[in-house]
C-alpha cells in the first residue's frame, strides 16, 4: 500500500457526534480534539498544495485548543486556514466548522475584530461587496450570521441570505457574533457525502472560489 494512501483525509467521523453531548467540559473538550482534530488535520493538509498553487502565497493550518477562556464550554471545532503565521482569529480565515448537526464550509469572521471591520468597509466602497455577491450566486453560496447561545447549542443561525450582504451586515450589528460566506451541511441530511473522502473535493471548490475575496479583503488592517 501507498504511505501516502494512508494518510489521506478518508471523511469525518460522524458515528462519534455523540461526544458533543458529555456533560463534563473536559472530558468533551478532550474527547473533541482526539476525534476530530486529526481527520480535520488530514483535510487541511491535502487542500494547503492545491490552495497555495492558487493563493501564490505559503498558508497554514489552526486548530483550537477549546480551552480558553477558562468558562469556555466547548460545543464545536474546526480547522482554519490563514496565511497568517499566528493570530489567526483577528482576521478572515478559511474554515472548516465541525458542529453537533452541521458542518460548513466558509470563509468567516469574528465579528468583534478590527479587520471585521475593515472587511466591511471594503465590501461597502471598494468593490469586495460586488465580488462576494457574484461569488455566492456563481457558486452556490448564503451569506450566514450567528449568535451566541448558551451550551449545547453554541451558536444560533440568526441570518441567512443568497443575495442581501447589507442585510447580513445589519444583523451582525444588531446581536451577530460571527459572519460567513459559504455552504452549510446540515446533519444528517448530508451525512454520506461528510463522511466520505469525496467531502474533501467540496471543500477544496468551496475554498477555491473564495480566495480572491479572501486575498483582497480579509487580511489584518495593515494589509
Amino acid at each position: 500500500m501507498n504511505p501516502e494512501a494512508e494518510h489521506r483525509f478518508e471523511g469525518l467521523p460522524l458515528e462519534r457526534l455523540d461526544i458533543f453531548d458529555i456533560p463534563d467540559v473536559d472530558i468533551r473538550r478532550q474527547a473533541i480534539i482526539d476525534v476530530f482534530h486529526p481527520p480535520l488535520e488530514l483535510l487541511g493538509n491535502d487542500l494547503i498544495p492545491r490552495l497555495e498553487t492558487l493563493a501564490e502565497t505559503e498558508l497554514h493550518i489552526f486548530q483550537p485548543r477549546l480551552n480558553w477562556p477558562r468558562s469556555y464550554k466547548p460545543f464545536c471545532t474546526w480547522m482554519a486556514i490563514s496565511r497568517e503565521k499566528q493570530g489567526y482569529q483577528a482576521c478572515g480565515q478559511l474554515n472548516v466548522g465541525m458542529h453537533r448537526d452541521y458542518v460548513a464550509v466558509r470563509l468567516g469572521w469574528d465579528t468583534s475584530v478590527p479587520s471585521f471591520g475593515r472587511f466591511e468597509f471594503l465590501c461597502r466602497y471598494r468593490g469586495i461587496g460586488d465580488l462576494l455577491r457574484s461569488t455566492a450566486a456563481e457558486h452556490d453560496l448564503q451569506f450566514r450570521v450567528y449568535t451566541a447561545a448558551p451550551w449545547p447549542v453554541g451558536s444560533e443561525l440568526v441570518y441567512v441570505s443568497r443575495t442581501d450582504l447589507a442585510g447580513a451586515f445589519a444583523d451582525v450589528r444588531r446581536h451577530g457574533v460571527w459572519f460567513e460566506i459559504g455552504r452549510r451541511y446540515d446533519l444528517p441530511l448530508h451525512e454520506k457525502l461528510v463522511a466520505s473522502p469525496a467531502f474533501g473535493g467540496h471543500v477544496a471548490q468551496v475554498f477555491e472560489s473564495l480566495m480572491p475575496v479572501y486575498l483582497r479583503a480579509a487580511g489584518r488592517p495593515r494589509d
